[in-house]
């Protein structure tokens, strides 16, 4: 089991910045990255929100948490809090494993990756992940899905002819749906419904055992059939780019703008 806490210091005047800076200049942060059962220890400063640092910590279980908890840092690091007048807003999440992350890990934890490495995915994971497509929810169990794992360099030339959105990964998942199969209610299809449940599961299966992906919608569907020979009743519904995450690809802005409640769901 691990721990991640993330910490979200808010000020004024670039003062969450100048915090930051201070806790890296003193060595704070080097100490805090040395103790036993540390993780990781990493500030981001959110595009979105100038006035806000977000510090990211890991640790390796509960008791290491708690005596990094009782060192003398703490003191330092609630001083220079008080110091910048900052608030504070903390979130913690719990993951079991690499590879088998708690659900609330992984719904909070998956974005959008857009640059990967050259690096090959495992055998086993991708079973895991198309596995997880399996297990998916649809229409009267009709299953219309068709999933098309496109691995081979023939295969990932020609997602490069549909679409700009491979970003080097090496695997991407074809979505598709046969119209034919899927369940027909009152003239309503349900082979695009089906379709995203399933690559839904897929997706967030990659990221909890360790994968990084992105939902594509932006492919030419006509092309795409031509190009791997789809009968006209396959339909191509999304590609899911999936692998590891390349070391300078670039945060998403948008990752934590999360609306209201309020704003989404009305109880009646």
């Amino acid at each position: 089991m691990s721990l991640t806490i993330n910490i979200y210091y808010t000020g004024k005047n670039g003062s969450s910045k100048a915090f930051a800076k201070e806790m890296i200049s003193t060595g704070i942060v080097d100490a805090v990255r040395n103790e036993k059962g540390n993780e990781r220890y990493e500030y981001f400063y959110p595009e979105d929100d100038p006035e806000t640092v977000l510090l990211i910590d890991c640790w390796e279980n509960q008791e290491a948490l708690d005596l990094h908890h009782k060192s003398p840092m703490m003191k330092q690091i609630s001083e220079l809090r008080k110091k910048y007048h900052l608030s504070m807003k903390v979130e913690q999440y719990t993951s079991f494993s690499k590879d088998n992350q708690d659900f609330e890990t992984v719904i909070r934890k998956r974005t959008a990756t857009r640059k990967f490495q050259d690096k090959k995915v495992e055998e086993e994971k991708i079973n895991k992940i198309v596995e997880a497509g399996r297990l998916a929810p649809t229409a009267k169990n009709k299953q219309p899905q068709k999933i098309y794992v496109a691995r081979s360099k023939e295969a990932l030339d020609k997602i490069d002819q549909v679409s700009p959105c491979r970003y080097g990964a090496p695997i991407v998942l074809i979505v598709c749906s046969d119209k034919d199969v899927a369940c027909v209610l009152d003239d309503y299809s349900t082979y695009e419904m089906d379709a995203c449940i399933v690559a839904t599961h897929m997706m967030l299966e990659a990221t909890n055992i360790g994968l990084d992906n992105i939902w594509i919608e932006r492919f030419n569907k006509q092309e795409l059939k031509k190009q791997f020979h789809l009968e006209d009743h396959i339909e191509p519904i999304c590609l899911i780019s999936i692998g590891y995450k390349a070391e300078d690809c670039p945060d998403n802005p948008f990752h934590h703008q999360r609306k209201d409640l309020k704003d989404t769901v009305k109880f009646i």
